[in-house]
């Protein structure tokens, strides 16, 4: 990471120690626009700390982010005098996520916190960074008392707030960005859509774009793509299989291991993961990008090498595909999106696309299952899409696995309520 600690030193991003943050005080460590500095680690229970709290991470978010420390003490006009460790345990952490959630309107996502211990034992305490990120939903209104907000700001060293033409200004900013966000999301969605020949059989395509890009990381490695050619997750969205047969767990998990026999190869800041050049059935595309983003694309007509006529899969019919292979696509997708944030390091999770792509001369039909007898369903039960609406939704891929669930699964079933499909399969209840 790089502090105003390393750019105080002159030094190169890298890991923080005690020492380094003093050697910085003796040189005269100073607040800024990016910088504040606190003795202490206010009493987060009081009403009047956690606006404080608020206060101060809304005043970085308005103002392009920046670090505050707790444990550095300023001596006179804002400039560091000497260090007093905190006491800090994940209780206070998660106070800090819970204060920038709900004191802050719109709330601030995607803080990360640095404890840099004073000694080897934890009862020595620690020096704590809080980084605040640049926000995309700027402005920020800190909540004062139980009905007023305020949106304050940082001016040099100190925390103002904002006037009503700037509120005014941070709105039209807001609004533009919302656009621009909303354009380069459809653009990803539709290079995901022209990934696949769609007159081979009707495809899924997604794009998730993270609310905040990684602008700076390290391109990704040819080990950590190849590593992502290997299922990993599934068993996180799954539905339990208890219970159930051995033609019905075939049947639910058949797909997903065919999008992971391929091959990565590098793409401009992207890797490329796709089947093998000689798949005739089964192709896909996922296009993992340096900043965070992730497009995939996947066939889900056209797949089945079955003798007609079947009472398993629409052989012979490419704009048909069935409705648990969706749900089977979202869940590589999603498995492999987990993975993609945890080693980009994104916060504040993505904005996500999905539709599915066919043959424009004729309609999508999506296919389902009768009960039990798992028996394909005649196609007049299913809607003809004639244009499918691509559906759009926001999700944090970082979030515990019950908490991704709710919204993948309203997800999936936007997508099969398209096609006349009331009910979902195999994506486990959230």
């Amino acid at each position: 990471m790089f502090t105003p600690i390393h750019r105080a030193l002159g030094l190169e991003p890298g890991n923080l120690t005690l020492e380094l943050i003093e050697k910085a005080i003796e040189a005269g460590l100073e607040e800024t626009a990016d910088f504040d500095m606190k003795r202490v680690v206010p009493d987060l229970k009081a009403d009047k700390s956690k606006q404080e709290v608020a206060k101060d991470i809304a005043a970085m978010a308005n103002s392009g982010g920046g670090w505050i420390i707790y444990g550095v003490g300023e001596g006179t006009a804002g400039i560091a005098g000497s260090t007093h460790p905190c006491e800090w345990t994940a209780t206070e952490e998660q106070q800090m996520f819970t204060i920038a959630r709900t004191k802050i309107d719109p709330p601030v996502e995607g803080i990360e916190f640095s404890k840099i211990p004073c000694g080897e034992n934890p009862d020595e305490g620690y020096i704590v960074l809080m980084h605040v990120p640049d926000s995309a939903d700027t402005p920020h209104f800190a909540r004062k008392g139980d009905d007023a907000f305020r949106a304050p700001r940082r001016n040099g060293p100190y925390t103002v707030f904002m006037t009503e033409r700037d509120i005014e200004r941070g709105f039209r900013e807001r609004s533009q960005r919302g656009v621009e966000q909303e354009k380069t999301l459809q653009e990803y969605f539709e290079q995901a859509a022209e990934a696949l020949n769609p007159e081979e059989g009707v495809l899924l395509a997604i794009a998730a774009v993270p609310v905040t890009p990684i602008i700076s990381a390290n391109p990704i490695t040819s080990g950590t793509a190849s590593g992502y050619t290997r299922p990993w997750a599934y068993s996180y969205f799954i539905a339990s299989h208890q219970g159930k047969s051995p033609k019905e767990e075939k049947i639910e998990t058949e797909f997903t291991f065919i999008w992971n026999l391929g091959e990565h190869v590098k793409g401009m800041r992207q890797w490329v993961i796709r089947n093998l050049p000689k798949t005739t059935a089964g192709k896909y595309r996922k296009y993992l990008h340096d900043d965070g983003t992730l497009l995939g694309a996947y066939q889900l007509g056209g797949v089945y090498d079955e003798p007609a006529p079947s009472d398993q899969y629409p052989v012979g019919k490419p704009n048909h595909c069935r409705s648990r292979d969706i749900e089977s696509a979202l869940i590589d997708f999603f498995s492999l999106l987990r993975e993609h944030a945890q080693e980009r390091r994104v916060s504040g999770g993505f904005r996500i696309r999905v539709g599915l792509v066919g043959d424009a001369n004729s309609p999508i039909l999506v296919r389902t299952f009768y009960g039990l007898m798992q028996v394909l369903t005649d196609e007049s039960y299913s809607e003809p899409i004639k244009r499918f609406q691509p559906v759009s939704t926001f999700i944090d891929s970082l979030e515990q696995i019950e908490d991704i669930l709710p919204p993948l699964r309203t997800l999936a079933l936007d997508i099969v309520n398209q096609g006349g499909i009331q009910n979902l399969q195999v994506i486990a209840e959230g």
